[in-house]
């Protein structure tokens, strides 16, 4: 799972800790919002679960997102380079609430 500190400048940053960098950059540069963004994006997983929605897309300052039953895809919208993350739905969970708890302490 994700590691959420402060740099040297006291900035929120993310080590994604073996999981795709670009988890990391969505949620420092795209869900910076902290809790409020992170518990939307925790809604809609919950409608997908549960059948309400059949997917979710989503584009924001850096990376469009996609929110499927099978998964998460987050693609970095400036740059190639970045490649392409696949996360479970489970972990995209765990890295939102890490992210919103973070905020918290």
């Amino acid at each position: 799972m994700i590691n959420c500190y402060r740099d040297n400048e006291g900035y929120r940053r993310v080590d994604p800790n073996g999981l795709p960098p670009l988890i990391a950059t969505f949620l420092e540069e795209d869900v910076q919002s902290g809790p409020s963004g992170c518990q939307e994006l925790l809604n809609t997983i919950e409608e997908i679960e549960n059948g309400r929605r059949l997917q979710w897309s989503g584009t924001y300052n850096a990376h469009a997102v996609t929110i499927r039953p099978d998964g998460v895809v987050i693609e970095n919208l400036w740059s190639d380079s970045f490649g392409v993350a696949h996360l479970p739905l489970e972990v995209f969970r765990g890295c939102l609430k890490a992210w919103a708890a973070f905020f918290s302490s």
